[in-house]
């Protein structure tokens, strides 16, 4: 376990730290499998050290435990061997049945790619309404994998990319991002006049932004 994750010069598991305004301290791995800490600011750093030694056992062995984030929500992962192909939720279980272990790997990526296409169109087309006032076109939602950016604005083809990793992250971040790219299709820089835009069409935006929780993500927001 002392080697699972990286320690700081005193020995303390490095981790990044999210303030928050509820109450004590918690902690969890992401999906990129950094230890991510969230306290309120009445917490000092002396605390949730010892937090963090005291509790990192219990979260080292969910760590071990397969998982996958949907919209923002940790499953389990459990495979069954079976005659028939398919993916279901229960609960906090993903299942996940097919004759063998290359076939359960098959299924799951079109489990993976079905879901971001139908989820994050719908969305897109649900942000779209809040540009009513705005003369843009629904534009076409495009999804694929990307290693740096969330989304692409193409204004020149009336066309939006978005990173098919979404699938993984909270839909309230998943509408940021969205809303994003639309703004792109009038404004295409982070001018003054974006930030307008953006305020307007969602009041909430910077909150929307802390829903992701490491400074490595955050940067392919700008």
């Amino acid at each position: 376990m002392s080697n699972f994750f990286s320690k700081d010069h005193n020995n303390i598991p490095k981790y990044a730290l999210k303030m928050t305004k509820q109450k004590g301290i918690r902690m969890r791995v992401t999906a990129r499998g950094e230890l991510v800490v969230h306290a309120n600011p009445f917490c000092t750093k002396e605390m949730i050290d010892k937090y963090v030694e005291r509790h990192l056992d219990e979260v080292y062995f969910k760590a071990k435990v397969p998982t996958v984030r949907l919209f923002g929500r940790s499953f389990q992962v459990k495979k069954i061997k079976g005659t028939t192909s398919h993916v279901t939720t229960c609960e906090d279980e993903l299942i996940i049945q097919a004759k063998d272990e290359a076939s359960m790997e098959k299924v799951f990526q079109q489990f993976l790619r079905a879901n971001a296409k139908d989820v994050l169109c719908d969305i897109s087309e649900m942000i779209f309404y809040r540009f009513q006032e705005y003369s843009i076109t629904m534009p076409k939602v495009l999804i694929r994998k990307m290693t740096s950016s969330w989304g692409i604005c193409h204004p020149e083809t009336n066309s939006i990319t978005l990173n098919a990793e979404l699938i993984h992250y909270p839909v309230e971040f998943i509408e940021y991002v969205v809303c994003h790219e639309f703004i792109h299709l009038l404004q295409p820089n982070h001018s003054p006049v974006f930030y307008d835009i953006l305020k307007k069409v969602m009041p909430d935006y910077k909150r929307r932004i802390d829903l992701i929780e490491t400074n490595n993500e955050k940067q392919y927001l700008m």
